[in-house]
């Protein structure tokens, strides 16, 4: 990636280059060119003064003089010819008629008698007839032939030098940019080998909001899902075999046992064998929810907008009649309408997960829902809380409880995974809620008193994850 960048900087310098070439090519033309038209325009002029010494079918001498003169000071050595060829002035004979002042300075400024070269022939006319010749060459003036190819050298120089720095400058910008935008393509390339090698915590700072910033949270975001995953397998691989092991190895206690006639009621040992398989089964169907609850995590959650109040009243008002059959309260704060756009179909999961595990460990009393804004945290946080009357968690279990297949063996935990002997719940109700609530980027807390019962407050963001 880096040597593309730096190849493309390269190709683009090189037509930089290319074009200031170009340019320096125009110039000298132009300039050539430009030299030549004031020539062509001042030989035109001398022409023209030329043909206007001559009236009257002769040529005067006199005017003809001072057009020689304008001549010589432009650097020509010209000679009049008349119809036959005979010569009517030359550059030399006017020469003559100027003072020795005049002609000394006239004499510095062009090589007079080192004249030199093929003359060229320019016909004179008058009124469409033609009236002579002019004959025309450069005098040999070394010194302004001297100072154009100074003027053309430096030029050049001057140009070549900008070539040099233009370039220079280029191919350091082009070697620190491409250092610069290839970064963070490294960044990924060496993070993406990491992840290769099995090491899903790696994280990329986007140090831009551009494409290749965006790249980088997208590359996060599925490091995260990675390392997710990766814990899931290993969590679920771990808990399955630790679960799997008791009731198998009771049921195959009870098999030996019964083979070998140490149990003679076969009928009470398949009824063992049977309490078993049911536990099997129960434990494939919590692993299943907690697999559907971990896995969310993947999927775009479907956001809705709710009545809070009418939400928690419905579902309530489904659980109600297991309440009334075991003598117990469930009451929902009378609070006003509060809109809420959120996963509704995790949200009931939690609500239900969490109010039948107190259903199924309140004796007395009841449950009481409270929900409203939580003004003290986040903005635009709500809250929902679930209080009940029962026995209460003790206090250096609280931050277990929702740990997956966890059990304390005591009798006063008022949820399913604190159950002591075989009876109860897996260890995995409160492990789906709390997974559900990070999915949704919320957070769950828990207060709990002995004999006083338990508080659960989840934190919710209306629009879904923080």
């Amino acid at each position: 990636m880096k040597t593309k960048i730096f190849l493309a900087f390269i190709v683009v310098i090189f037509a930089a280059l290319l074009s200031n070439f170009i340019f320096e090519w125009l110039i000298m033309r132009d300039f050539g060119n430009y030299v030549k038209g004031v020539k062509e325009d001042q030989f035109y002029w001398i022409l023209a003064s030329v043909e206007g010494g001559y009236a009257g079918g002769r040529w005067d001498k006199e005017a003809l003089s001072e057009s020689m003169h304008w001549s010589m000071m432009m650097g020509l050595d010209i000679k009049i010819l008349d119809n036959s060829g005979q010569e009517v002035l030359s550059s030399h004979e006017a020469m003559q008629s100027l003072s020795g002042a005049m002609m000394s300075r006239m004499e510095g400024l062009f090589h007079i008698h080192e004249t030199g070269g093929k003359f060229d022939e320019y016909p004179l006319y008058m009124k469409s007839e033609r009236i002579g010749t002019l004959l025309a060459r450069p005098f040999q003036k070394e010194e302004i032939k001297e100072k154009e190819f100074i003027f053309k050298r430096r030029v050049k120089s001057f140009l070549y030098v900008s070539f040099a720095i233009a370039g220079c400058g280029s191919l350091l910008i082009a070697l620190l940019f491409s250092q610069y935008l290839s970064g963070p393509i490294t960044s990924l390339k060496k993070a993406a080998e990491k992840i290769a090698h099995g090491d899903f915590g790696v994280r990329i700072s986007p140090k831009s909001d551009d494409e290749v910033g965006k790249l980088s949270e997208a590359f996060n975001a599925m490091a995260e899902s990675l390392q997710k995953e990766e814990q899931l397998r290993k969590h679920l691989m771990s808990n399955i075999a630790h679960e799997l092991r008791t009731p198998l190895t009771i049921m195959k206690t009870h098999v030996e046992a019964m083979a070998d006639g140490i149990i003679e009621d076969k009928e009470k040992g398949l009824d063992n064998i049977a309490g078993e398989i049911d536990r099997l089964i129960k434990l494939v169907k919590g692993i299943e929810d907690v697999t559907v609850a971990e896995a969310s995590f993947f999927t775009k959650a479907e956001m809705v907008e709710i009545n809070l109040r009418e939400f928690i009243s419905g579902i309530a008002d489904d659980l109600l009649p297991a309440f009334r059959d075991k003598g117990l309260e469930l009451q929902v704060s009378k609070e006003d309408d509060l809109p809420v756009i959120t996963d509704v179909d995790k949200l009931e999961k939690i609500l239900r997960n969490i109010i039948s595990n107190a259903l199924k460990y309140t004796e007395k009393g009841g449950v009481t829902i409270d929900y409203g804004i939580d003004y003290g945290s986040v903005k635009n946080t709500f809250f929902i809380a679930i209080k009940d009357s029962g026995k209460g968690i003790p206090e250096n279990e609280i931050p277990l409880i929702f740990n997956r297949f966890y059990r304390v063996e005591d009798n006063i935990s008022p949820f399913p995974s604190f159950p002591k002997g075989g009876e109860g719940g897996l260890g995995l109700g409160l492990a789906i809620v709390k997974e559900l609530v990070d999915v949704m980027g919320g957070k769950i807390t828990v207060e709990s008193r002995i004999d006083h019962g338990t508080v659960f407050r989840i934190y919710l963001h209306p629009g879904g994850q923080s």
